[in-house]
């Protein structure tokens, strides 16, 4: 589409309604970015998370790993509920470090640790908006289901519109990420 041309900008209509909603991220030097994952105890985390890793290693880029602790229906004192979050994000970081660990053998490279607390979908779009340098969020599809998890559909549905970086599902049967 040749699109209005304006001629003090030298740019057509088109082009600048690209420039304008296209979001950039940022990168650093050398670095081609982040690829995000979202850690949890599935399999399909796993294979998010191998893909991120030889995704990263092959761009010069990083892997982010965020863990999301899910509210909890406290219904205790101040004191009791605090000590209780508490634990449970000493939880988070301790399984994250183990999960860096893993990523860190796969790739060679140290990635950025991400804890965030509430809804997964509103979690890992406010991960994304607060972190510039996140280029791709990763997630694992079904291993033994043919249905979506509850993240994935929400990021192919009615967090789409919303989501700055593009959503690549892996698919769990694929064998050289499983």
């Amino acid at each position: 589409m040749g699109g209005v041309h304006i001629p003090e900008e030298g740019l057509t209509m088109d082009e600048i309604i690209d420039v304008e909603y296209t979001p950039k991220r940022k990168s650093r030097a050398g670095d081609g970015g982040t690829y995000l994952v979202v850690a949890d105890d599935t399999d399909e985390f796993k294979i998010a998370l191998r893909y991120a890793c030889e995704m990263a290693k092959n761009r010069r880029a990083r892997v982010g790993i965020l863990r999301i602790v899910e509210d909890q229906d406290f219904q205790h004192w101040g004191a009791v509920e605090q000590r209780m979050k508490k634990e449970l994000r000493e939880q988070a970081e301790k399984y994250l470090w183990s999960v860096a660990k893993a990523a860190n053998e796969l790739n060679g490279t140290m990635p950025s640790l991400y804890i965030a607390e509430g809804d997964k979908g509103e979690a890992v779009l406010q991960t994304i908006d607060a972190d510039e340098y996140i280029i791709q969020l990763v997630l694992g599809g079904g291993v033994e289901h043919s249905t979506p998890g509850p993240l994935v559909s929400f990021c192919v549905g009615k967090g789409l519109g919303r989501l700055k970086v593009p959503v690549v599902v892996v698919p769990g049967h694929i064998k050289e990420f499983s």
